[in-house]
């Protein structure tokens, strides 16, 4: 009996649970049911993205030649050492050496003592001159003896030797003559003349200077006459009009002295045939146009005067590229991945939409690109603000008009 009531106990406690898991799950079902009719409805909040800000730029084509950029130190066009090719005593030196002024091509700049070239050349007058008199004397012998030996009054040894002499007589004026050549040519070295217009940077000697053949006796330089060698790489080279057949591209060389610009006109005289091993670049020489005609843009001016070209001046030197058309003038920044460039297509409500434009690099000049661009949208500002995820089509705002709204709104509210 006792084990048919643990029986029914245990099997009474068994049902109880039971009915309380269905319970509850009804319950459940039933609670949300409940809720799910009577919860309210909540739609979800519409979040709007920010409008992207973007610094712009203006976008206008160039009307200009390309700059070609380079720098080098002012030169002379010519640069030597002035010698003698003879030695001697200096007895007078042009004011030019004296004074290191200036200079014409053919001038004499020093003259050495030429007291024994002109002996020389005396003594060797002197005797051409005998010589001479004695040649035409014994031609007039000879015409004699030969007329004599024709009539038999003379035997043909004696017309023999007035032939004989006749002929050593011509041989030793021919000597003579070439002697006084020489001795004029010995006589004119003793005169150092000036082997181009210059003018004088240095001197070695003085009055009283005995010097030897070879001998230094000034440095002299074309004074109207200065160029810059620029070394220029190739994609530049490449831009410079008529370059390698013989062209001569305006250039404008500047300098800077005591604080002032100066600047002169100037033009391409001729490239070196090498490249550089180490830089690979080609030096192109633009020299001077008209040196005496230095400008510059401060109001004030020296006191000195304005300043010539002065020899290793440090000069920067624009050389004049191409005038291509569809070009135009960007910061380096503004391309992207060295192919195009982002552009802000105005819309009416003051925004904008990101427009991909292709763009081929034509130049670069420092931290300006210069690309080549077609058909850009009407009102397109260029955009030089970075964009992490570049899309067409993607809205954005110029960083310009938004603080202009910002300023009309606090106007107003004043």
């Amino acid at each position: 009996m006792k084990k048919l009531l643990g029986f029914v106990g245990v099997g009474l406690r068994e049902i109880f649970w039971i009915v309380v898991a269905i319970a509850v799950v009804f319950g459940g079902i039933n609670g949300f049911r409940y809720l799910g009719e009577n919860r309210e409805v909540v739609e979800p909040a519409v979040v709007e993205r920010p409008i992207t800000l973007v610094e712009t730029a203006e976008l206008a084509l160039i009307n200009a030649p390309l700059p070609i950029r380079g720098e080098g130190f002012m030169q002379p066009f010519r640069l030597a050492d002035l010698a003698s090719q003879v030695g001697g005593q200096v007895i007078k030196l042009h004011p030019a050496i004296t004074n290191r002024g200036s200079f014409k091509e053919g001038e004499v700049l020093v003259h050495l003592d030429d007291s024994s070239e002109l002996a020389a050349l005396s003594q060797t007058q002197a005797n051409i001159d005998g010589t001479r008199a004695r040649l035409d004397l014994n031609e007039i012998l000879l015409e004699r003896t030969e007329t004599l030996r024709v009539s038999g009054a003379a035997s043909q040894a004696a017309l023999d030797q007035a032939r004989s002499q006749n002929a050593e007589l011509s041989a030793t004026l021919s000597s003579l003559i070439a002697a006084q050549s020489a001795a004029e040519l010995s006589l004119a070295r003793k005169f150092v003349k000036a082997p181009f217009d210059g003018a004088v940077m240095t001197k070695q000697i003085e009055i009283g200077s005995v010097i030897n053949a070879g001998q230094a006796i000034a440095g002299i330089y074309t004074e109207s006459r200065m160029e810059i060698n620029v070394p220029v790489r190739e994609a530049d080279a490449a831009l410079i009009p008529g370059l390698f057949e013989g062209a001569s591209p305006n250039a404008t060389v500047s300098v800077r002295f005591a604080g002032q610009r100066f600047e002169w006109g100037a033009r391409v005289t001729r490239v070196s045939p090498t490249l550089d091993l180490r830089t690979r670049t080609l030096t192109v020489t633009v020299e001077l146009s008209d040196i005496d005609s230095a400008r510059t843009t401060s109001t004030s001016a020296l006191s000195s005067g304005t300043p010539p070209a002065l020899i290793n001046s440090f000069a920067k030197v624009v050389i004049e590229g191409p005038q291509p058309k569809a070009i135009y003038k960007i910061p380096s920044t503004a391309l992207r991945s060295g192919e195009e460039i982002w552009l802000l297509e105005p819309e009416s409500d003051g925004g904008g939409t990101l427009v991909i434009v292709p763009a081929q690099l034509v130049h670069v000049d420092g931290e300006t690109s210069y690309v080549r661009a077609e058909e850009l949208p009407d009102g397109a500002r260029l955009i030089t603000t970075a964009l992490s995820t570049p899309q067409a089509g993607m809205q954005l705002r110029d960083v310009i008009d938004t603080n202009q709204v910002a300023t009309n709104q606090t106007e107003a509210s004043e």
